[in-house]
């Protein structure tokens, strides 16, 4: 007997005119599944050959960079202001600096 029999509640007759459209949809998941596992493949090959076959550039880019304009030397950092002199107390008014 076929696995697509009695899948529905219909009655049998009815029920044997989808059975074509089941087994349509089990060949296309089976087809479908060995082109997924061939692309995989493919893409693991060719990822796994780029990977170990091409060799990573070795140049020093850094070689030429002058770092002294990157940062900034104590000698060449601004320098700080004075503080502010403390401000003298202010002089007491005449009034009351003479008692009387």
């Amino acid at each position: 007997m076929s696995q697509f029999v009695n899948f529905s509640s219909l009655p049998p007759e009815q029920e044997a005119a989808f059975v074509v459209y089941e087994q349509h949809q089990a060949e296309a998941e089976k087809s479908s599944f060995t082109i997924g596992v061939i692309a995989a493949a493919a893409f693991l090959v060719v990822a796994l050959g780029i990977y170990l076959g091409v060799e990573p550039d070795r140049r020093d880019i850094a070689k030429d960079m002058n770092m002294s304009n990157l940062t900034k030397s104590r000698a060449e950092a601004p320098a700080e202001k004075p503080a502010a002199p403390a401000e003298a107390p202010a002089e007491k008014p005449a009034a009351e600096a003479a008692p009387q």
